[in-house]
């Protein structure tokens, strides 16, 4: 899944999907943009990109901001003249606030903010390179979803909510932008262990929850995005593609039991 010299924007770099993600493409060779609302965040993967691609930097971005998106991708384009990979990855549930509650009780405050930080910052990340993509004739667009979409989370209706239309915007993004040779795929990870890029030990926690009897890597999630940013992947569009040990296919039998 050679990458060499695409220019690739990760947003939510900081965590531990997206410092995965960021290290795989760099791994593939692409050329890493790291941004976050944190910059610490952003700068430790960074640092691990650096060890072994000296092509990646880091810049700050919050995805529920236009101006803030809008520069972001100046200063990519300022620097590099394309962007040729975009991973909308920032996102998260009422459980960052510790807002975590049944819909009935949730204030809309919050719930706005977990639309907006999920579709919103997807739609405005977007939105702001596709005028490059389109000019350039090529993209490649991956849009992190969630299991949430497929068969719903307690206590987080809006979660669910926001990712199932990015499921949506996926695929009607795809129909817009086939004629332009940009692809548009999103992928929905289930219960992934929250272990920083590059510190993944041999075993992953137990899960009941899942067929394989095991929590997900960050790096397998990453995997599945650098082959959607492949040329591999070139006649793959308006998908989803579900990463989650068979967890959306029911309750197990071990889980069951109990």
């Amino acid at each position: 899944m050679n990458l060499e010299g695409k220019i690739a924007i990760v947003t939510g770099a900081g965590g531990a999907i997206g410092g995965a993600i960021c290290l795989r493409l760099a791994e593939e060779g692409a050329i890493v943009v790291a941004t976050d609302l944190s910059m610490d965040g952003a700068r430790k993967t960074l640092d691990k990109i650096l060890k072994f691609n000296a092509n990646a930097f880091a810049l700050e971005c919050d995805v529920t901001s236009t101006d803030s998106v809008r520069k972001m991708v100046s200063a990519v384009l300022e620097k590099y003249g394309r962007i040729d990979i975009l991973v909308n990855n920032a996102g998260g549930s009422a459980a960052l606030r510790n807002e975590l509650t049944e819909f009935k009780d949730a204030r809309e405050e919050i719930w706005q903010w977990v639309l907006d930080i999920n579709l919103g910052g997807t739609m405005r990340c977007t939105q702001a390179v596709l005028p490059t993509m389109i000019k350039q004739h090529y993209g490649k667009i991956i849009n992190i979803s969630s299991i949430a979409a497929e068969v719903g989370i307690e206590q987080r209706s809006d979660y669910s909510a926001a990712k199932a239309g990015i499921i949506g915007f996926t695929k009607a993004l795809a129909i817009e932008l086939g004629g332009h040779n940009i692809n548009v795929n999103s992928v929905s990870p289930g219960l992934i262990a929250r272990y920083a890029a590059g510190e993944e030990p041999e075993l992953m926690p137990p899960s009941e929850g899942t067929y394989v009897g095991r929590c997900g890597r960050p790096s397998e999630l990453a995997s599945m995005i650098a082959f959607l940013s492949s040329e591999e992947a070139s006649f793959i569009t308006g998908s989803n593609y579900i990463v989650d040990g068979g967890r959306s296919l029911g309750p197990t039998a071990r889980s069951q039991a109990k």
